[in-house]
């Protein structure tokens, strides 16, 4: 018994020997396996990082390109190409000099940019026939306001190509008409059988003035299965549709700035402020050298409310009719209640249609009831500011 407990003794003594010779190797191992597993996390975290879009700076600049929808100064022309909008898959026709025919297939992206001042489409051909790239060429198209026309600017950098054309809606077509720059003639292209879910895009060029057309391209587009572009722009986008009244408050908001028109040899000076935090627009009316008279207008619920300071110390209160369509040229208010009345038979006005004719001329027709008797005044008015 004795002996053995020498035994391990002495053997309890070599294996403390042991560890305690190999206790700097095992540190030393323990530290550089914590020192890689660190060194491993930085690195992931690190790639993580630089792999991240937000972190991307060069793609900055297409953030800021796109556009949720058109800008409210549009007016009615945001409808000439807001129907486009989306994704669109295409058979594209390509007609040859000698009468044969190139069939490709590819796909054309359409949306806002700039703020919703202008829509940019890609029009994309995939490769075929042992092509190693893609086709690719770039439109940009605004409206306008001196021309009252949409112009357009087409590129395609593998062609070497870049031409400008102009135009709009005739009828129920988008045409547009411009000279090639290859050989100077005259080109028109157009948009023909604009459906929700479908149109045709038409190439066409004279050589004798116009008397003639040849038919150069012709492409069928049907929208991508899935698409939701066919829907509101709200819809496109995701994001929480704003009621007509408001779109159409902050079309209205466009008149912001200074005016001027003359009535009966009188000049009438108008001058359009947003006030409240932007919830209200208020006209300022300087007929002459007469004490300025003052309208708000205001959205309650799904319609827009003018209320009416008149010179003759009375306050008609106006409305509109439940917004249909908030990209109308013209909003028409109906009387509601007349404040400051002190006989029923006192003049104030009973009506309002404010009509934006274009960004620089503005139309207002007021009516008016007095004695029981009913009139009209017609004002117009050229943007000063």
């Amino acid at each position: 018994m004795h002996q053995t407990s020498n035994q391990c003794d002495q053997r309890n003594l070599q294996i403390s020997s042991t560890i305690t010779k190999a206790y700097p190797g095992l540190l030393l191992l323990g530290i550089v396996l914590a020192c890689a597993a660190l060194l491993a996390e930085h690195v992931k975290a690190l790639e993580s990082t630089q792999s991240a879009p937000a972190s991307d700076a060069r793609r900055d600049m297409i953030k800021a390109l796109e556009a949720s929808g058109p800008h409210p100064s549009l007016g009615e022309q945001a409808r000439v190409f807001d129907r486009l909008v989306g994704t669109w898959d295409c058979d594209y026709s390509f007609y040859r000099d000698d009468g044969t025919v190139r069939h490709s297939k590819g796909e054309l992206l359409v949306g806002w940019i700039l703020d919703g001042r202008a829509v940019q489409d890609l029009f994309i051909s995939y490769p075929a026939n042992g092509e190693k790239e893609r086709r690719i060429g770039t439109t940009i198209r605004f409206f306008d306001t001196a021309l009252k026309q949409w112009r357009i600017i087409f590129i395609s950098p593998q062609f070497n190509y870049v031409v400008t054309v102009q135009g709009g809606l005739e009828g129920d077509r988008i045409v547009l008409r411009g000279t090639d720059t290859t050989d100077g003639a005259p080109i028109r292209w157009s948009f023909n059988d604009i459906k929700p879910d479908s149109f045709v895009w038409r190439g066409e060029k004279t050589h004798d003035d116009g008397k003639t057309w040849k038919l150069e391209e012709e492409h069928h587009m049907k929208r991508r299965i899935g698409d939701t572009a066919k829907a509101s722009t709200s819809e496109r986008t995701g994001a929480v549709e704003e009621p007509n009244s408001l779109q159409a408050f902050k079309q209205l908001t466009s008149l912001v700035g200074e005016w001027k028109g003359v009535q009966d040899k009188t000049e009438i000076k108008l001058k359009y402020t947003l006030i409240g935090n932007g919830s209200a627009l208020m006209e300022e009316s300087r007929p002459g050298t007469e004490a300025p008279m003052f309208t708000m207008f205001t959205v309650d619920g799904d319609h827009l409310i003018a209320t009416h300071y008149c010179s003759m110390g009375n306050q008609p209160q106006m409305m509109t009719k439940t917004i249909a369509d908030p990209s109308g040229k013209s909003l028409t208010f109906s009387l509601s209640h007349v404040y400051g009345l002190k006989t029923p038979g006192d003049w104030h006005n009973t009506g309002l249609t404010l009509t934006l004719d274009d960004t620089q001329h503005l139309t207002q027709v007021w009516t008016y009831e007095y004695n029981g008797k009913k009139g009209t005044n017609t004002f117009r008015f050229t943007r000063t500011l």
